[in-house]
Parts: structure tokens; sequence; C-alpha cells
């Protein structure tokens, strides 16, 4: 099982973390962390390095922000090194797929981070498409 690390500004990824684990039940070998407004890069990379040693390596990562703290974090503590792997732009969606998949056949931190991003763009849903194929047919 690939663990899962979720690293966000604020309370993002508790929330996100939490919402998963009701939709699908508690998760081993997930976290979330925060980064907290007066907290530092090197603060917070400590804490996501205890993480991620509680976790296990190679890890998936996913961040809200490429560039952001969370990520220079996750990047500062190695944990892009290969087999394990940072993907930004996390959501509900890709978090639930992350989560579900992981436990593949084959599965690799970066392998699910690649069918991730792929899955990421079908996550979003504009209503006005939605109601117009429901009127076309």
């Amino acid at each position: 099982m690939i663990p899962v690390l979720v690293l966000t500004h604020g309370e993002l990824a508790a929330a996100l973390l939490g919402a998963a684990e009701s939709i699908l039940g508690r998760q081993d070998r997930a976290a979330a962390l925060g980064l907290e407004a007066s907290e530092s890069r090197e603060a917070f990379a400590g804490r996501v390095r205890a993480a991620a040693d509680q976790l296990g390596a190679p890890a998936l990562v996913l961040v809200d922000l490429a560039g952001g703290t969370p990520w220079n974090a996750a990047l500062l503590c190695g944990l892009a090194s290969d087999p394990g792997e940072i993907l930004a732009g996390v959501n509900l969606p890709v978090l639930l797929e992350a989560l579900g998949r992981r436990d593949g056949p084959g599965a690799s931190p970066r392998t699910l981070a690649a069918d991730l991003a792929a899955l990421g763009a079908a996550a979003f849903a504009r209503a006005s498409d939605l109601m117009a194929r429901g009127a076309a047919a």
C-alpha cells in the first residue's frame, strides 16, 4: 500500500482527508498536515519529515499549490526522490482516486501520480455543459 501524505496551507489538508474518510472509511498509512500561518518552511518541513517517517516510504505527497511552502517543504525532505512523488493540485476527487488506487498491482507513487494527473482534469465539471447534454438527450 502506497502511503499518502496531504500537505496544504491552513486546514485544507485535514478537511480533505476527513471528507475522504467519511466516504471511504478510515484510511491506514494516510496523513494530512496544514501549514500554520506563522510557521516557517523549516519548521513545517520538520513536521513533514516526521509524518513521512511514520507513514513509511516511498510515499505519494499531494499538495495544494506547486511552488508553495508545502511543496517546498516536501522537496526539502527529499520526498520527490525516486520512487516517491509530489503532485500539486490536490482536490477531493483526486484524493479519493489516490486512496482507492494505491493498492493496485504494480502501483508506485510515480505511476499513481501520473494516473492522477490525467484524471485531475476530468474532476472538473461545468453545470452548463451537463445541462446542455441533458437537454440534447
